[in-house]
């Protein structure tokens, strides 16, 4: 029997990797529950339903730092593009901090810029049947944007890598030593980019680790812990609660549910 839910990603073009760190599809099938509580992940994300009341809507979402719970019913389909932290004002030109745990309507809040995009990738989207060719379209649009876009801080951009890389267990002030500025004007330039603190988008790649070991097959929660780099279960149970809004009994039933395709553990949108 197929699993309630899936969730699949694909990579941009190589040439959009300082913006994009992939686009994405979820849908829910007969069995699925019916609030689907999203995890972190410390970016914005374009989100497209293909049916429902608000079909062909180019929403804008995130980031997320309190739980995020989206009705849903079987056979819903949504698709997105998820951008690296800190190419929110360059791809949308609006800021990190003014879609900051909401969801807005592109033309309600994006400005000609929205609007363009929603001109630009709401057909391409409803007109794909699958991931692949909404990857495709959707590359197509991007890569004739890509010569006037302008790239995100470097700084800002090696400092996400670095707290990627280490699922967010590198000491701040290291990663701040490693992009060769002080600690505070980390801090300064990474909330300007991407509307969390470095500190706050480290707290989110350790759950995400957490999860990660989840889908791979840990099913002891002390272990799991240990692992992301919790300083004991409960710190780890308190992550799950107030940024899932689950218990993490439930976290890994969902995860139980979730076919995963091509998901990538990265945000450097490529391989």
């Amino acid at each position: 029997m197929p699993a309630a839910l899936r969730y699949a990603e694909r990579l941009p073009h190589p040439s959009l990797a300082p913006w994009i760190a992939s686009y994405w599809e979820f849908s829910a099938r007969e069995g699925a529950p019916p609030i689907h509580h999203v995890p972190p992940d410390g970016c914005t994300s374009l989100l497209i339903p293909i049916g429902g009341p608000f079909a062909g809507t180019l929403f804008y979402t995130g980031p997320w730092l309190e739980p995020l719970g989206v009705p849903v019913i079987p056979g819903a389909r949504f698709v997105g593009v998820r951008l690296r932290p800190g190419a929110t004002s360059a791809l949308l030109q609006v800021s990190a901090a003014s879609l900051f745990n909401a969801s807005r309507p592109a033309l309600a809040h994006g400005g000609l810029r929205g609007a363009q995009l929603h001109a630009a990738l709401s057909p391409r989207a409803m007109a794909s049947t699958t991931l692949d060719d909404t990857a495709q379209a959707f590359d197509e649009f991007w890569r004739s944007e890509s010569s006037h876009l302008v790239p995100p801080d470097p700084m800002v951009s090696s400092a996400v890598d670095a707290m990627v890389a280490s699922d967010g267990e590198e000491a701040i002030a290291e990663i701040a030593r490693q992009v060769g500025c002080s600690a505070r004007t980390l801090l300064r330039r990474f909330r300007a980019a991407t509307a969390l603190t470095p500190k706050q988008f480290a707290r989110i790649r350790r759950l995400l680790a957490a999860a990660w070991h989840v889908i791979d097959g840990e099913e002891r929660w002390g272990r799991i812990a240990a692992l992301a780099g919790y300083a004991d279960q409960p710190h780890l149970h308190h992550d799950v609660r107030a940024l899932i809004g689950l218990r993490p009994e439930e976290l890994g039933e969902r995860i139980a549910q979730t076919e995963h395709d091509q998901v990538n553990r990265t945000l450097r949108g490529e391989r």
